[in-house]
This record gives structure tokens, sequence and C-alpha cells, in this order.
């Protein structure tokens, strides 16, 4: 990405159609084959305080997380995370 371009939060219509890290569908082999699990510990009364916000705005904690990072990542020029295409359904409002 250029300097002075910026990345967008998500936007709850799906995952980005092209990642940029190229994870796209998670190739072969799936998600977990790709992909590196990180854990993140959080005092109980955040972690529900996020989990309402994820609720909230109709996306997972998981899109919740990536588009935190992705405005860090913009607040710092650089590229956003790369997004993987969902397996499940979209969660109906």
């Amino acid at each position: 990405m250029a300097r002075g371009k910026r990345a967008q939060p998500h936007d709850d219509s799906g995952a980005r159609s092209t990642p940029p890290s190229g994870i796209g569908d998670a190739g072969k082999g799936g998600l977990k084959a790709t992909a590196v699990a990180t854990t993140l510990y959080l005092l109980p009364a955040d972690h529900k305080r996020l989990r309402r916000l994820a609720i909230d705005r109709n996306v997972s904690f998981q899109t919740l997380a990536l588009d935190a990072f992705d405005l860090l990542l913009q607040s710092l020029d650089e590229e956003p995370v790369g997004r993987w295409e969902t397996r499940r359904k979209p969660k109906s409002l």
C-alpha cells in the first residue's frame, strides 16, 4: 500500500475478496495449515465488553480483533492484516 492510502475497516458484507497477504481461501489444507493460532488473554470484564461489541456490530470476535489490528496498522501507514474467505454463512439480523 502506498503511503497516504488508508485501509478501510471491515464492512460487515463478508471477507475481503483479495487479502493483502494472499491467503484468500487459505489454500490447500485449509486455514489451520496456513495460519498461525494466537492466544489473547483478557480480563473477564473486558472480554464481555468486547464480545458484546462484536454482537452489536454483527461480526465475530475474530473480525472485531482483525479490524482493531487494521486500524493500528493504518495509523502506521502499514498494510492491513490478511483475511480469508469464511466457510460460515453470514449471521442473520
